[in-house]
């Protein structure tokens, strides 16, 4: 079953949200690898959830 754009940008951008939690809260410095890392898939997954929720909104205006 094909969810709606919008159920996978909410889950994506909860995916950011817990990436971005868990970074801020990484003991040791601010600029270690796993830190950098974190906040890497943090932007893609945040980016990707905005792509969907545009590409929701054209669908509903498409209606």
């Amino acid at each position: 079953m094909i969810r709606s754009p919008k159920f996978w940008g909410l889950i994506y951008f909860l995916t950011g949200v817990l990436f971005t939690y868990l970074a801020a809260t990484t003991p040791g410095n601010m600029w270690s690898f796993y830190t950098i890392l974190l906040m890497l898939f943090a932007a893609y997954n945040i980016s990707i959830s905005f792509k969907m929720f545009a590409l929701s909104s054209r669908l509903k205006r498409k209606k």
